[in-house]
């Protein structure tokens, strides 16, 4: 739109590929057609040389076979002949007779006629035996005029001079034409991608989606379809970004503003007063620890998302038992803290292909949620074993467990059971979810079940080969 004088002109684009096609599709065709019409002016003048020389060769052949008719009545050659003469007359032809000693001796036709109208155009003469047995070494010379020929062939050169610049018009036309009616549904396509907006939910027109352009118009749908998911994704990530966050963010401000309350006196608070600075300064602490991981958690799957499938992964060859018994010894203090027992004891060795901080991270999201959601001294026990293909973590906790009916939603990002929100507020709801993107990438499956002592069992199967995925340059 270019304004003008203050209103909004549009600009209506111009049909450059219906132009293009137009042209393309008359040029292909005066090409073809100057090509017929050489091909068919070669055949043709062939055709009439042939008929003109054979035309010739029956001229001929005409005088001698009235001279072999009527030799026989009139005994001499010259009187035969001198009879032929008065009976044959050819018009556009003249005929000539020639002695033995190469003598002209009359010529067949109507001498005053052909006096005032000579052959005219080009003239071929052609020379035949007049009969070898009865008249030898006469020759019988035929000279004929070629104009006829040429004129037709003129003729023919015309109409194809006038008739091929015709078609070209014509064939160009409806080439427009067709172009122009093949290419609507396309204009119908391009007028509603100008009114598409994102998350609209409006599509492109398709009229027939068995055709190019109608299959086009299906693949670009589904890519808007896809978009549209995308965009209803990062809505709703941020909507419940911005609600678990607002929480610990709410918690740090009422225990600040509760410190800043703190009556004028000059007195020390007790240790377990709201108002003790290091009561204040331990509960905040907490609070920015649990902001931090969740901004973590949303960031890691920030970057999953914008990374898609086709994230490059440090693919290397490992062994998960060796992955395991480097991360849960960090655990142990925490576990401690709960009065947990952390059991991983001795593996057999399981090698895997895989991205080492992205395996690391997972063992460490399991680990954690198994204590944080384990019984009160109770164990959390790992193991890793190789099982045929596949390479199987078990995570077991005897802890509050995950109801059947919530099983299937535990991945769901944000996701958290009654239960869990229940004994622990502090969760965000993201660690599974990055649990099963890892395994994902991994192209591995990851599932809960419950566990021998009533608790959860966390069970991964990463393939025991290369997941296919690039090395990272």
């Amino acid at each position: 739109m270019t304004p003008v004088g203050g209103a909004a002109v549009v600009e209506v684009p111009r049909p450059r590929i219906r132009r293009r096609l137009t042209v393309l599709y008359a040029g292909t065709l005066l090409v073809v057609l100057l090509g017929a019409s050489a091909v068919l002016h070669v055949a043709l003048d062939d055709a009439l040389d042939r008929e003109f020389d054979a035309s010739v060769r029956a001229s001929a052949g005409l005088v001698q076979q009235f001279f072999r008719a009527e030799v026989e009545e009139y005994l001499t050659v010259e009187a035969t002949l001198a009879h032929v003469a008065g009976e044959l007359v050819f018009e556009g032809r003249a005929i000539r007779l020639r002695r033995p000693d190469g003598s002209l001796f009359q010529v067949i036709g109507a001498p005053v006629r052909r006096a005032r109208q000579p052959l005219s155009g080009p003239v071929r003469t052609v020379r035949f035996p007049l009969d070898p047995d009865l008249a030898p070494r006469w020759d019988v010379e035929v000279e004929a005029s070629a104009a006829n020929v040429l004129a037709l062939q003129a003729r023919i050169d015309r109409w194809f001079g006038i008739g091929i610049p015709l078609l070209v018009a014509m064939a160009g036309m409806a080439g427009w034409w067709l172009t122009g009616r093949t290419l609507r549904p396309v204009g119908r396509m391009a007028d509603a991608a100008t009114r598409i907006a994102p998350a609209s939910g409006a599509r492109l027109p398709i009229d027939d989606p068995t055709d190019e352009l109608g299959r086009l118009g299906a693949r670009f749908n589904a890519v808007l379809d896809r978009l549209d998911g995308a965009i209803a994704q990062q809505r709703n990530f941020l909507a419940d970004a911005a609600h678990e966050l607002r929480t610990p963010i709410a918690r740090l401000r009422a225990r600040v503003e509760l410190a800043m309350l703190r009556p004028p006196d000059t007195s020390m608070p007790r240790p377990d007063s709201p108002y003790d600075a290091q009561a204040v300064l331990t509960a905040v602490d907490e609070e920015l620890r649990a902001v931090s991981q969740q901004i973590d958690e949303l960031l890691q799957l920030a970057r999953a998302d914008a990374a898609g499938e086709d994230a490059p992964l440090q693919v290397t060859s490992l062994f998960l038992d060796d992955l395991v018994a480097d991360e849960v010894p960090r655990w142990h203090a925490r576990a401690q803290r709960r009065a947990l027992t952390l059991a991983h004891g001795t593996h057999e060795e399981t090698p895997v292909m895989g991205d080492p901080v992205l395996l690391a991270r997972l063992i460490s999201i399991l680990v954690d949620n198994a204590i944080r959601y384990g019984r009160d001294g109770g164990t959390v026990h790992v193991s890793v074993r190789p099982d045929g293909a596949w390479a199987c973590l078990d995570v077991i906790d005897d802890g509050i467990g995950i109801p059947v009916a919530d099983r299937g939603r535990i991945f769901d990002r944000f996701f958290r059971g009654e239960e869990a929100r229940r004994r622990r507020a502090d969760g965000s709801g993201l660690g599974l979810a990055i649990a099963a993107w890892i395994v994902g990438r991994h192209q591995g499956t990851i599932e809960a079940h419950e566990g021998p002592a009533g608790g959860t069992t966390m069970q991964v199967r990463l393939p025991r080969r290369s997941p296919g995925a690039r090395p990272h340059a």
